[in-house]
């Protein structure tokens, strides 16, 4: 009868490690309207703090992540104002054809546009760095990411949240519950073995 007992022991110790890993991780997204137990409210986690969640994701993103000076960094580079004045040169050129008059002839309409390509390739990156430095600030005040970030979290719908989190971090939450299997049968194994070193 001892025998069933010392094995019984890690194996009820696992399932409960298990079950209650199961529980608060559930816990995390359920019940997503507070239930009234009498002594207190029983609400999930993120329905609860849902708000609070998204202002310090909102914020850990503008700080630490990205902010609009990083963006605006990254836009006022060599290589990224080269992609914008080809691009602009070439909106600017097809404009231009289509505005002047057909009786022009080709070679004047070539040379008008060669101008005009010469001078945006010469003046459009100054340009580009000027209103970037210039319009910073404004924009910056005006553009916060963290806002942003917390409206678009709070706009999402409960089940399109816990999906989210559950699709990023399945394999980590499949990780704890099974962890919490692993330490109770560690747990129960250690009972097991004060038993049998110090039998009653």
């Amino acid at each position: 009868m001892l025998q069933y007992k010392l094995l019984i022991i890690p194996l009820i110790s696992a399932f409960i490690g298990y079950f209650t890993n199961v529980v608060a991780i559930k816990m995390l997204f359920w019940p997503k309207k507070p239930v009234n137990l009498g002594l207190f409210k029983l609400y999930g986690v993120l329905p609860k703090r849902r708000a609070d969640i998204a202002r310090n994701v909102g914020e850990l993103v503008e700080n630490q992540l990205l902010s609009l000076d990083d963006v605006f960094d990254e836009v006022n580079t060599p290589r990224i104002q080269d992609k914008l004045v080809t691009s602009i040169t070439g909106l600017v050129k097809d404009r231009l054809s289509s505005m002047l008059p057909r009786i022009l002839p080709a070679k004047v309409t070539a040379l008008i546009g060669d101008s005009i390509d010469k001078i945006l390739r010469q003046e459009a990156p100054g340009l580009i760095s000027e209103f970037i430095n210039i319009q910073r600030n404004y924009i910056t005040r005006e553009i916060q990411i963290k806002t942003i970030v917390e409206d678009k979290i709070n706009d999402f719908n409960l089940d399109e949240l816990e999906a989210m989190i559950t699709g990023v971090s399945s394999t980590e939450l499949r990780f704890i519950e099974i962890m919490g299997g692993v330490l109770g049968l560690i747990i129960g194994l250690v009972q097991v073995l004060i038993l049998v070193v110090f039998p009653g």
